[in-house]
């Protein structure tokens, strides 16, 4: 295995910025962190070169906002970091020595990653197509090198002493994602819901004890800056509604929502971190059986299983929900499973909730175009028909929702319906336990 031994005969004078001193991290859901940190320089009187390290890798640059007493005359991002490559790299043409069987002293010409080719002092040429058992020795660490992401920055201050700075800037790779957890009862009509918050990080960066937003909300960003340069390359939780005031809270801020972390946390890179938002239980749910239709002929089709809630604070809610995933168990009384999975968007309080669980096993539906006359020239009636066969014990009702279009009318119908918008209308049949119902209907389209 090859080593590397690093001979440092100068170091650059610079001047290195304390570690954080505070630091507060705002995350959002769309692959971005803005982090406003606060750090102790040491600085004298004129003109001052400025190192502020461990930096996240996958920061824009760009957006470094700088709060200090004393003007910051020029900003560099460093993200040239040191290894074996990039050392090697930066001596091609330079003298190395290469020990091991046999010491190698001389220029060097090529370096991959496990092979060199070196120029001695009379002009020839040595070829070691491997460095397995050579320990690498060079004569300087490169000035340009470091070892971590690094902001370098020429400061101008018209005294010396300690000085804080603050610093505000932008991150890819910082994400956060609401993950739900919905217990159904027995009797499909309450549901118990627990919230938590899974943040992600891998932004190249680490946040120790950070002050923790999250917003949540949909903004517009800029499609003008490309980091991709400067880069690396089941829960089961008690009842009870806490929309733990004690762990975190919850503010409107412009057009989003802001959850804060009543403690502060640390964000390690390449972690994912899971932080409880609420637990809400006895929540009164609505189960529906719902079949979309054009008017075809199909045969044995499966209408959708939903439950609809409102998100209302006398159904033991009533707090904005970010969007994520639920997963719907069901409680028998004797086991709990899962039954199924859908997505939740950024849904306000007060507004209705629909969960589709899945397919309905013991619900089958066909549809049938009866007749199709045509009236005038630019006038058509078709009747249609939708058979329901329920071999449940218990009798449902199956929302069936028609898509229409044109200029309609129905003009007979055995079940009433109720007109949803322009184009869609729906029929809500009862069916009996272990029966079949059949709806009719005719409807005329002028063209």
């Amino acid at each position: 295995m090859k080593k590397i031994i690093l001979l440092l005969i100068a170091t650059s004078m610079l001047s290195y910025a304390q570690d954080r001193k505070e630091v507060a991290v705002t995350i959002y859901n769309s692959n971005l962190g803005v982090v406003k940190e606060t750090r102790e320089l040491e600085l004298k009187s004129g003109l001052n070169d400025v190192l502020i390290r461990d930096v996240p890798s996958e920061i824009n640059p760009s957006s470094v906002k700088i709060n200090l007493d004393g003007t910051v005359i020029e900003q560099n991002y460093r993200y040239d970091l040191a290894n074996s490559y990039s050392l090697m790299q930066h001596f091609i043409d330079k003298k190395i020595t290469l020990v091991g069987a046999k010491t190698f002293v001389g220029n060097l010409i090529s370096a991959t990653s496990n092979s060199v080719v070196i120029k001695d002092e009379n002009g020839g040429l040595t070829i070691l197509p491997s460095l397995e058992g050579y320990n690498i020795s060079l004569d300087y660490m490169p000035e340009n090198l470091i070892t971590k992401p690094t902001l370098v920055w020429k400061v101008k201050s018209n005294s010396a002493g300690k000085k804080d700075a603050g610093l505000t800037y932008q991150t890819s790779g910082m994400s956060w994602k609401a993950e739900y957890v919905a217990t159904l009862n027995k009797d499909d009509n309450r549901l118990d819901l627990n919230a938590w918050v899974n943040i992600t990080n891998n932004s190249g960066g680490s946040f120790k004890n950070a002050k923790v937003k999250l917003i949540a909300g949909d903004i517009n960003r800029a499609n003008t800056y490309d980091n991709s340069n400067y880069g690396y390359n089941d829960r089961m939780f008690a009842k009870g509604m806490a929309a733990e005031a004690d762990l975190v809270s919850e503010k409107s801020f412009f057009e989003y929502h802001i959850y804060e972390l009543a403690n502060k946390s640390d964000l390690l890179q390449n972690e994912d971190k899971q932080i409880g938002l609420f637990n809400a239980s006895d929540i009164k749910v609505q189960k529906k059986f719902i079949y979309n239709t054009n008017g075809s002929n199909l045969e044995n089709k499966k209408p959708s299983v939903s439950v609809e809630f409102k998100n209302a604070k006398d159904n033991n809610l009533g707090m904005p929900l970010p969007k994520g995933i639920v997963r719907i168990y069901k409680n028998d009384g004797e086991a709990v499973e899962l039954i199924g999975e859908d997505n939740l968007d950024h849904t306000p309080k007060n507004e209705e909730v629909e969960l589709k669980i899945g397919e309905a096993f013991d619900i089958t539906i066909d549809e049938k175009v009866i007749s199709s006359t045509k009236i005038a020239d630019k006038v058509q009636e078709i009747e249609y028909e939708v058979t329901i066969h329920n071999s449940k014990e218990e009798p449902v009702t199956v929302e069936v929702n028609r898509n229409l279009w044109g200029n309609w009318t129905v003009i007979d119908k055995n079940v009433d319906y109720e007109k949803e918008n322009a184009n869609k209308i729906t029929f809500k049949v009862d069916v009996a336990k272990e029966k079949k119902k059949t709806l009719t209907y005719k409807v005329r389209f002028v063209y």
